[in-house]
């Protein structure tokens, strides 16, 4: 994997076309922090999924479902939504 600059990308497109036919992904960033711009390549890294917390019902044992969170106009009403 190689990490360009966005102004780096642009103005050296044509080399960059020549890298991707070779298999080489390219990082694309922008600005002092390095902020992702995307990935360009025929095979692009895929992002970790991160484990979710449920918070307060983490250590309980609650089970929610769908349709205990649907509520009618009436209900909403009552709880000032």
């Amino acid at each position: 994997m190689k990490t360009m600059h966005i102004g780096e990308f642009k103005a050296n497109f044509s080399a960059v076309v020549e890298l991707l036919k070779k298999g080489i992904t390219i990082k694309v960033i922008k600005g002092k922090a390095g902020e992702l711009v995307g990935y360009f390549g025929k095979e692009l890294p895929h992002a970790a999924k991160k484990k979710r917390q449920l918070g307060f019902f983490s250590d309980e044992q609650v089970d929610i479902k769908k349709e205990d969170l649907q509520w009618s106009d009436e209900e909403l009403d009552e709880m000032g939504l």
